[in-house]
């Protein structure tokens, strides 16, 4: 694609956004009942990207923009949409949902065509600073990619960064092939304080002063949750692989133990996030269609287990958000209810 075609909003021009449209998106943008802060923050970037290319062009790219370059009334609009993602609502399993989801993920994993990195030496050449809301140097896309538009999303403004403090603030997030991440000293910047940053990557020697703490194991391996443990990670709220895992596995079984990894770590009502959709390419068609079919089955036994699985687009490439279900207080008050139902019938049967 011509870059030089791609048109980068202005202030000036931003201020132009057809205000009838952005009326019908702003009666778009109510909160559904159940829905989760993930389905909406997805929908809610889609509509508004929909406003933004009526007035700047299909080839218009919310990763390039800045907030200085969004009009008042687009800034104004994400402000709601922050408001509406950080209540909170008592969110549902669903199966039905999940199922329609799980055929999308199929058709869209990709592969990964970069392979054969086996060293800190070689993983070194791939973008491995990205920083959560600071962009930084790259080639490519690469440049563009941050943790929060491409985990979160696309969008990098005041009300964004409130959302992201209410968000994280005093949660344990777990970085899966963090690369030589800075995020707990980055966001300290913006005075957002999660409890504690760990960095799974076996490819990092000479961990600098102020980087994110290094755990020098693969996210795939079988000695990984027990490691956590000795480090005094458990019950992670957030697990994020951000152009890592399982893009580089090509061991079907490694993908297995992947997703098998987070679902032991995570606590009830987190969220694993994993950008982008991929798995290993290299090999014959065969060996992908295996890797392919490894990570399909890891996420139908993480359907059965009730995960909210949510899939999204960013960087024009998709991503999925996979929501650990945490039961509802109703639910709760019924499992407590038949359990004491039980226990007296187990005694009167004495």
């Amino acid at each position: 694609m011509n870059q030089e075609k791609i048109q980068i909003p202005n202030q000036e021009n931003m201020e132009q956004d057809p205000l009838p449209i952005l009326e019908t998106v702003h009666n778009s943008l109510e909160r559904q009942q159940n829905e989760s802060s993930h389905d909406y923050l997805v929908r809610a970037a889609e509509s508004i990207a929909e406003v933004l290319k009526k007035g700047k062009g299909i080839l218009f790219d919310s990763a390039r923009v800045k907030e200085s370059d969004l009009s008042k009334e687009i800034i104004t609009q994400i402000e709601t949409v922050m408001l509406h993602a950080s209540e909170k609502k008592e969110e549902r399993y669903d199966s039905a949902k999940n199922k329609q989801t799980l055929i999308g993920i199929e058709n869209a994993i990709s592969f990964h065509g970069k392979t054969g990195l086996e060293s800190s030496e070689d993983f070194d050449k791939t973008q491995r600073s990205r920083g959560f809301f600071e962009q930084k140097p790259g080639t490519g896309a690469a440049s563009r990619e941050t943790y929060w538009n491409t985990l979160f999303f696309p969008y990098n403004t005041e009300s964004t960064r409130e959302f992201a403090k209410q968000d994280l603030d005093e949660k344990t997030i777990v970085l899966l092939g963090g690369g030589r991440s800075e995020l707990k000293q980055e966001l300290s910047k913006y005075d957002i304080h999660p409890k504690e940053i760990i960095n799974v990557d076996p490819f990092v020697e000479d961990v600098k002063e102020g980087a994110d703490y290094v755990v020098h194991m693969s996210a795939s391996d079988h000695g990984l949750v027990e490691k956590l443990k000795e480090n005094g990670i458990e019950n992670v709220d957030e697990v994020w692989a951000e152009y890592s895992v399982p893009a580089y596995l090509e061991n079907p079984a490694d993908i297995s133990q992947l997703l098998e990894n987070i679902d032991t770590i995570l606590a009830p009502g987190g969220s694993a996030r994993i950008w982008p959709l991929q798995v290993g390419g290299g090999g014959s068609n065969e060996e992908m269609s295996v890797r392919k079919e490894a990570f399909m089955e890891s996420l139908r036994k993480l359907d059965e287990k009730k995960y909210n699985i949510v899939t999204y687009k960013s960087v024009g490439r998709e991503g999925i958000i996979l929501k650990k279900y945490n039961k509802t207080k109703a639910e709760l008050h019924q499992e407590i209810k038949k359990n004491r139902i039980d226990e007296v019938r187990s005694s009167l049967e004495i």
